[in-house]
């Protein structure tokens, strides 16, 4: 059995980076920070909440849950996300939260990551917008059965999708690829060549901006492919964050 304790964060990792790793397709420059529902449609619905909200009762893990106190268009868009998980039957997989409480605007978080486990809605209120979720079975440690590969879909469906995005300046990207002259900031080591004669190059948000990240220059920094994945999907990416930002002090001439 799962102990309450054992849930709270012990690092901090990025939103898009956890939504991804659940299921949920984004855009790297998609805002999250005032969303705290999420659903990928017919697959998974994502939500956020604060460790010190959750509760033991028994064996359970247990979150009450109503977006309503929110009394804005953020809280009812967030509802009708988990009206739509319940709806769908869909499983519902948990980012949990640790830092300062407050409203949405005013809260800090200082630690973040995804439960390992699928919860479910068991409790409802239509009047009052009332939830209770319930931990359920851990599934990030399950074995894909490779003997039986799926058939894919030779006409894969298409929809439209509205989101929310922040809007970035070119010219910060384009300051820090000229900055770099063909080399990787972090290890020094030369882009392959493109058909147009230069070093290709990739620019990083080492805040990103679904966390707030600024986009100016002393944030951004020139990357080579390898050490930009690895800035997303790398366990020691939060090392190489601290790395980054000590590199771009130095590149601007801050100590």
């Amino acid at each position: 059995m799962t102990k309450l304790s054992e849930l709270k964060p012990k690092k901090k990792e990025r939103v898009c980076d956890l939504l991804e790793r659940a299921g949920v397709k984004v855009e790297r420059n998609q805002y999250f920070l005032s969303e705290w529902a999420f659903v990928e449609p017919r697959k998974v619905a994502v939500l956020n909440f604060w460790f010190a909200q959750m509760k033991q009762r028994g064996q359970d893990i247990v979150f009450d849950l109503n977006f309503r106190k929110f009394s804005d268009a953020r809280g009812k868009r967030n509802e009708d996300r988990v009206k739509q998980a319940i709806s769908e039957k869909l499983p519902i997989r948990i980012i949990v939260l640790d830092g300062k409480m407050g409203n949405p605007k005013r809260s800090i978080v200082s630690k973040r990551q995804l439960d390992p486990a699928i919860w479910r809605v068991t409790a409802l209120d239509q009047k009052t917008g009332d939830y209770t979720l319930r931990r359920g079975a851990e599934i990030e440690n399950a074995t894909d059965d490779l003997s039986a590969p799926p058939e894919g879909n030779q006409f894969p469906d298409r929809a439209s999708v509205v989101v929310q995005v922040i809007k970035r300046d070119n010219r910060v990207r384009a300051h820090a690829i000229k900055r770099a002259k063909g080399k990787c900031e972090y290890c020094n080591v030369r882009g392959f060549p493109t058909t147009n004669g230069r070093f290709y190059l990739e620019a990083h948000h080492i805040i990103a901006l679904c966390d707030s990240g600024r986009d100016t220059v002393d944030n951004v920094i020139a990357l080579c492919p390898q050490h930009h994945r690895q800035a997303h999907y790398g366990k020691d990416a939060e090392s190489l964050e601290s790395e980054f930002i000590k590199t771009l002090k130095k590149l601007n001439g801050r100590k």
